[in-house]
């Protein structure tokens, strides 16, 4: 199973070059899907969503997506307050936005963006408690087997080396409840920054980079999702220099899988 992970497209301020370089990649490894976590565009304008999903559409492969705080409609508080997805949700048309289910894997999307907040930065992510019990309740509809993904824009557990500071309301909470019930791992963007790690010993959470002009620290970037064996994830960092696709790095994070479902699993990591 391989599965190429993009977020952060902003389009608007897209990166043409890695554009192109990405879909060139996934045109010759033809992943099994393609999961877009949010942020497709700059100012949640409808021709930038549109344009956005056209280019998820051309890739020839399965595409998922969940949208990000950008894709609402970013300047026009009006529209922002009392119509915040009717334009994504015009754009998206022929892409996979609810809970996939298929033998190989469990994809489970969750919405954490919102177009206004009751605190400084309105930006910032919140999971409720009404949807993690609805996310946990897909999970339990994984096939015996099928690795169980949660995806959301904002990362539930932000590193702390990440470049820009946050919080995700609810999120250690979620992440726990939802890792409770049996997710294996948790895709997530908003950061511009690709990164790995473990939540305790129970499940590996990965941030990708952007594909966009508005870099921090490191330039356009995506991650690739294997799974080579039943008890083995590897995560592959892509890197985009120049128009064109390189590894940054390689790491494998091996799972002992619970005897019972929505036990947790122990993970362990080696480079």
């Amino acid at each position: 199973m391989e599965l190429v992970h993009l977020t952060d497209l902003h389009f608007g301020c897209e990166d043409r070059q890695a554009l192109n370089a990405a879909a060139k990649f996934i045109d010759e490894r033809k992943p099994d899907a393609v999961i877009v976590t949010g942020d497709i565009s700059k100012d949640g304008l409808q021709s930038e969503l549109d344009d956005a999903c056209a280019w998820m559409r051309s890739l020839g492969v399965p595409a998922m997506l969940t949208p990000g705080n950008h894709d609402v409609p970013y300047y026009e508080m009006w529209a922002r307050v009392f119509f915040p997805w009717d334009r994504i949700r015009r754009a998206q048309h022929g892409l996979q936005v609810d809970a996939w289910h298929t033998p190989d894997w469990s994809i489970v999307p969750v919405n954490t963006a919102r177009p206004w907040q009751f605190r400084l930065n309105w930006a910032q992510g919140e999971i409720s408690r009404g949807q993690t019990a609805i996310a946990a309740a897909d999970l339990q509809k994984a096939a015996p087997g099928a690795l169980r993904i949660i995806i959301t824009h904002h990362p539930l557990d932000w590193p702390n080396d990440a470049p820009i500071k946050g919080l995700t309301r609810g999120g250690p909470r979620g992440l726990r409840k939802l890792a409770d019930a049996g997710a294996e791992l948790f895709l997530s963007g908003h950061l511009h920054f690709a990164s790995s790690r473990l939540f305790e010993t129970r499940a590996l959470s990965v941030t990708s980079g952007t594909l966009s002009q508005r870099l921090r620290h490191e330039p356009c970037a995506f991650s690739v999702i294997r799974r080579p064996s039943p008890n083995t994830i590897e995560t592959e960092v892509v890197h985009i220099v120049q128009g064109v696709c390189q590894t940054a790095s390689v790491r494998q994070f091996t799972l002992n899988a619970p005897a019972e479902p929505g036990a947790p699993a122990e993970l362990h990591a080696r480079v």
